[in-house]
């Protein structure tokens, strides 16, 4: 992924333009463009959050309208049954929360917790489309102030405070999707 920026840095686009394109993109998606831009291109950390809000916010409709069609295709791909075995494991807390873990899932920023795969398990947990775009939007709006909070806290610290963070989200969500 570090190429991938690295080739969106090389096209030379203005940093309004980088920090939402980094955002809508899977895997990356606010979660790599807060830092990006906060740490690399010295952007004011709430004008970063507020671009990456915009480009992670932007993609939610289009990939929930469009999972149907691409779903029934890549689930018959070995790629795309295990990517859906993974989204099925990851999303637990989905499936025994429905919204609220839906928007819990997207909203604690951990590694392939985002708005792309909170579509993904919403499709595959069949939440319906309208119900799922607030609770994902929702956990994208509390993910990126997150993400914002440690990153503005400076590098060290910054990075104390997200390991102590992920730790202890990491361990509540084992907590209550074992509880229920």
């Amino acid at each position: 992924m570090e190429h991938l920026i690295e080739r969106i840095h090389a096209l030379g686009l203005p940093a309004e333009i980088q920090i939402p394109l980094i955002s809508a993109l899977p895997v990356l998606e606010l979660r790599g463009a807060i830092p990006y831009g906060v740490w690399v291109l010295k952007m004011n950390p709430l004008k970063t959050l507020a671009l990456a809000l915009l480009g992670n916010l932007v993609i939610i409709i289009p990939l929930l309208l469009f999972l149907d069609v691409v779903m029934s295709r890549f689930e018959k791909l070995e790629i795309g049954k295990r990517l859906i075995e993974r989204a099925k494991n990851r999303g637990k807390i989905v499936e025994k929360f429905e919204l609220l873990g839906l928007f819990l899932f997207v909203a604690i920023p951990l590694p392939g917790t985002g708005a792309w795969t909170g579509a993904l398990v919403s499709f595959i947990f069949g939440i319906r489309k309208h119900l799922a775009v607030p609770a994902i939007s929702l956990g994208v709006i509390v993910a990126g102030l997150i993400v914002t909070l440690i990153v503005s806290l400076g590098t060290f610290q910054g990075i104390l405070l997200g390991v102590l963070f992920l730790a202890g989200m990491s361990k509540m969500l084992d907590y209550i999707t074992d509880k229920k």
